[in-house]
């Protein structure tokens, strides 16, 4: 009786959690972009203050980064402009639809683009290589909205509602979403046809194949996707990030592609190709620090965690 009850309770507080999410997107979409905007900036904030787990998880995280370089009230604040900002870009995540060709630009700026153009120019397909840093939604459906062939790979939600959702908001920009599972494959023939292929390789995860290299300073266990996939497939890699602004305009920067140094040593390869990748980011976020997610637990896997699974 108490799985049972247990089934059912879990049942409804994902429904409760359906409903929520789908009546704030319809009342994000009803409202001018700086209502929403200011709405869940200050719930975020809010958040901050109420829910100690992910604070304490966010001012560790920047601590350890910044402990040398900024006071602790400067590593407060800066915790508290990291979820104000999660909380505006939220904003615009969730309203994807609001944004088309006729009204994108002004909203969304962009620097670097022909280095983006000339990746494609290759003809072997463009690994955009980003982290969860401003809103890296929008910044995929600026990128297919303005015409680029843009291909995004997610995880399914546990609720199959919350994920339509999702994919639905992805897919009304023109992305082509892939499904994480047997993705490798639909990744190699996206590369093949000239394609744009975004991965986020910001996150701790022992589920995919990685290695330790640095990150911010410190050892972290990083994904070497985009590496087995540039060895491949002969993709370029192109580093891009996004982040907002006082003024609420979303700003897009790309770099110049990675060069990449590929020997007959595929083991170091991988490694010293993974650090040139996590240099590249973490430039990005030493730059906007606020618009990064610092409350994930980048730095949790450990070598022995590995060893023991």
């Amino acid at each position: 009786m108490t799985k049972v009850l247990k089934k059912l309770k879990k049942r409804i507080k994902n429904w409760f959690i359906y409903i929520a999410v789908k009546g704030g997107i319809y009342w994000m979409l009803s409202v001018q972009r700086v209502t929403a905007m200011k709405f869940l900036k200050s719930m975020s904030t809010l958040g901050f203050y109420l829910v100690k787990s992910e604070r304490k998880k966010t001012l560790r995280n920047l601590h350890k980064v910044y402990g040398t370089e900024k006071t602790e009230k400067e590593i407060y604040r800066m915790g508290k402009d990291v979820f104000a900002n999660l909380g505006r870009n939220m904003a615009d995540a969730f309203t994807i639809p609001r944004f088309n060709r006729e009204n994108i630009d002004n909203y969304v700026k962009v620097k670097g683009l022909e280095h983006l153009k000339k990746g494609l120019e290759n003809g072997t397909g463009v690994i955009v290589l980003t982290g969860h840093i401003g809103n890296w939604e929008l910044m995929a459906a600026y990128m297919s909205i303005i015409g680029f062939p843009v291909n995004v790979v997610g995880a399914p939600i546990y609720d199959p509602r919350l994920d339509e959702l999702v994919v639905k908001n992805r897919r009304s920009s023109g992305i082509n979403y892939i499904a994480r599972g047997d993705a490798t494959r639909e990744i190699i023939r996206v590369l093949r046809r000239n394609e744009i292929m975004g991965i986020l390789t910001d996150q701790d995860t022992k589920r995919v194949d990685g290695v330790f290299v640095d990150f911010l300073g410190h050892e972290a266990y990083t994904p070497v996707g985009p590496i087995v996939l540039a060895m491949k497939t002969k993709a370029v890699i192109v580093p891009m990030a996004i982040h907002m602004n006082k003024k609420g305009e979303h700003i897009i920067e790309v770099k110049e592609q990675l060069n990449l140094r590929f020997t007959d040593n595929i083991k170091q390869d991988r490694i010293d190709n993974t650090k040139i990748c996590n240099d590249a980011l973490s430039d990005f976020i030493r730059k906007y620090p606020t618009q990064w997610v610092w409350m994930h637990e980048r730095w949790k896997t450990k070598p022995g965690d590995l060893r023991r699974r």
